[in-house]
């Protein structure tokens, strides 16, 4: 049984991950130092979702997305101090972008 799917960011340092998911209410949960002073830590949100980065490029490069489903975008988007805005594909979107390249999308759905 598969009880999560947590996605691996890529990153320079933890500290470029905590810096755009804090915008969100994520927060550095734990982190450990797996050799060569290369930093792996995961990232929790308060709704249960998680989020890996690691300084290590075995564990890949980036940048990549990571997108979330989400119910409340526009709460989300004034925390982050921007603007969910409506997007042709029925979803409303923001997006958060990291100094590594990484980006983080929110999305929820338009039901009219």
């Amino acid at each position: 049984m598969i009880l999560s799917a947590i996605p691996v960011i890529p990153v320079s340092k933890l500290s470029v991950a905590e810096e755009a998911l804090t915008k969100v209410g994520f927060k550095l949960a734990w982190s450990h130092n797996p050799g060569q002073d290369l930093m792996y830590g995961e990232f929790q949100h308060p709704d249960g979702a998680a989020v890996h980065a690691s300084e290590s490029r075995g564990d890949g490069t980036g940048p990549v997305v990571v997108y979330f489903q989400v119910d409340n975008i526009d709460e989300l988007a004034a925390q982050a101090l921007t603007v969910a805005e409506d997007q042709p594909w029925h979803m409303r979107e923001f997006w958060l972008r990291d100094t590594d390249g990484n980006a983080y999308r929110f999305g929820q759905a338009i039901t009219n």
